[in-house]
């Protein structure tokens, strides 16, 4: 199966509290604003407004009543950032398995989706281990 992203991709990393702070029904309003011009791709990262944006998202793309076959959803991983969702005690990269599955379980939860369209790496390392990262993809 092949995935066709739209020529322009939404980023939203300024769509939660890192920038516009926009709630559920402006979020799905730009949503429905994308598609209408032709964009169809949204990029994410479980870190965007400390962790929060996907979650905001999610809802406000279930308030929209777009098919999810009608969009597709890109989301990023690997940078464990300190925030009040994750009180971490400093910035760190994770790409073990472990982490990777586990974030891609929150990403699909908050985003109130049962895939995503692809999955990046965020800022890969040369450190990290391509054969574990492949292995946790396959899962």
């Amino acid at each position: 199966m092949k995935t066709t992203f739209s020529p322009l991709i939404a980023g939203v990393m300024t769509w939660g509290t890192w920038g516009k702070n926009l709630s559920p029904a402006e979020m799905a309003s730009m949503i429905q604003t994308c598609i209408d011009n032709g964009i169809d791709t949204f990029d994410h990262a479980d870190i965007y407004g400390g962790y929060t944006t996907e979650e905001t998202f999610g809802e406000g793309f279930a308030q929209s009543g777009i098919s999810r076959d009608k969009i597709k959803l890109i989301s990023k991983c690997g940078i464990c950032y300190p925030s009040e969702a994750r009180p971490l005690p400093v910035k760190h990269y994770n790409y073990s398995p472990e982490y990777i599955i586990w974030s891609v379980e929150e990403s699909l939860r908050k985003l109130q989706t049962d895939y995503l369209d692809l999955l990046l790496l965020h800022r890969p390392s040369p450190l990290m281990c391509a054969d574990e990262i492949a292995g946790a993809v396959l899962q």
